[in-house]
């Protein structure tokens, strides 16, 4: 799974083995999951199923009773079984190679084996060696590498999933040489897991697109200056790593104080630049296949060049480079299949990310 990989990357990337793959195996353009954050859309590839099913819409959550935000980075609020719970059934080895520590603490306890480049503990070091910096191209390389390493020392492991970071994303528009340095190394070292591996069955897919920023907006400071206040807006792209995004997005989950504000608040919303569309949470859920009960009261979205969070005014504009993700304009990605001897999926049920997941562990 290469983070942030949106379609317009693959096309723009000189990638010549994920090409091949592509052409060799199985390809279509996809789609992530609403909202186009990480752990909605990781969490749907590795349950087989829309955030309705497995419960994870967000980085993070706002607890109504305490009035307090959180980090989502454990186990309580996935509601169906993973594809490593699938493969221990089925009596199989896995393994996860995640850049974000936070993935392997929710998912630690089907794992045979678990490693995180972010916080590596004594044991991930002794195995792989120190990763470097989480803000960086080379975090990447270190993951792969990893994988490759165990590719030929685990020979009981049976299924592996990597998870990168999209730092690189977050920095460079696919056309820069940052970029092109990036996913040119990843493609070299798939080739070089496909040689250490070629036997095995090789999934690409991606979690979400990146699109360039111009204009961050506060929406609960401008819902209280429009006299319409709100309890809370969550952003729910917000995690630990503030240097990728800022803790902003594109999308917004909005708590009210009483739920007959709502119409109010919805109005208000909608009369607001750079908001694309303004649900209830059952809209919302019913059209994006999301738990109602996890994505506030309204969901907000916002245009293509728009993004929401928590600032000290209603908006400020973004520095020139400036890009992020989290909103529908971020949904089309890579699905690409390798080396399936017994025959590749049908394309028309082929559609969204975890459909590829769910089609060989579900």
């Amino acid at each position: 799974m290469i983070d942030g990989f949106g379609l317009d990357y693959y096309e723009k990337s000189d990638m010549p083995f994920l090409k091949t793959m592509a052409s060799k195996g199985f390809f279509k353009k996809g789609k992530a999951v609403f909202p186009t954050l990480t752990n909605a859309n990781n969490l749907s590839i590795i349950c087989g199923s829309f955030p309705a099913v497995h419960g994870v819409t967000t980085n993070c959550y706002y607890d109504k009773a305490s009035g307090q935000e959180f980090f989502l980075e454990d186990r309580s609020f996935l509601k169906s079984p993973t594809l490593f719970e699938q493969s221990r059934k089925a009596g199989l080895k896995s393994a996860l190679l995640t850049g974000k520590t936070k993935t392997l603490r929710i998912l630690k306890d089907d794992l045979d084996l678990g490693l995180a480049a972010q916080d590596p503990d004594a044991e991930t070091i002794a195995l792989c060696g120190r990763p470097p910096d989480i803000y960086s191209i080379e975090v990447n390389f270190w993951l792969l590498q990893s994988g490759i390493k165990l590719l030929k020392s685990r020979k009981d492991l049976d299924v592996m999933y990597i998870h990168t970071t999209d730092y690189a994303m977050h920095r460079w528009a696919p056309e820069e040489s940052e970029s092109q340095r990036h996913l040119a190394g990843i493609d070299r070292l798939l080739a070089d897991a496909f040689a250490a591996a070629p036997d095995a069955l090789f999934i690409v897919t991606a979690d979400h697109g990146m699109n360039p920023k111009k204009r961050c907006l506060d929406l609960r400071a401008v819902c209280a200056r429009k006299e319409t206040p709100v309890q809370f807006v969550l952003s729910p792209v917000a995690d630990r790593l503030l240097e990728h995004h800022g803790g902003h997005g594109g999308v917004a989950y909005v708590y009210l104080f009483k739920t007959e504000d709502r119409g109010r608040v919805m109005e208000t919303l909608l009369s607001v630049t750079g908001v694309e569309e303004v649900l209830s949470a059952g809209q919302a859920a019913a059209k994006y296949d999301l738990n109602p009960s996890r994505i506030g009261d309204i969901v907000v979205t916002a245009d293509r060049e728009t993004v929401f969070g928590q600032l000290d005014r209603e908006s400020v504009e973004l520095n020139p480079g400036y890009r992020n993700h989290g909103s529908i304009h971020e949904q089309d990605i890579p699905l690409i299949v390798y080396n399936d001897p017994g025959g590749y999926p049908d394309e028309r049920t082929m559609k969204f990310n975890f459909d590829l997941t769910h089609y060989y562990f579900f």
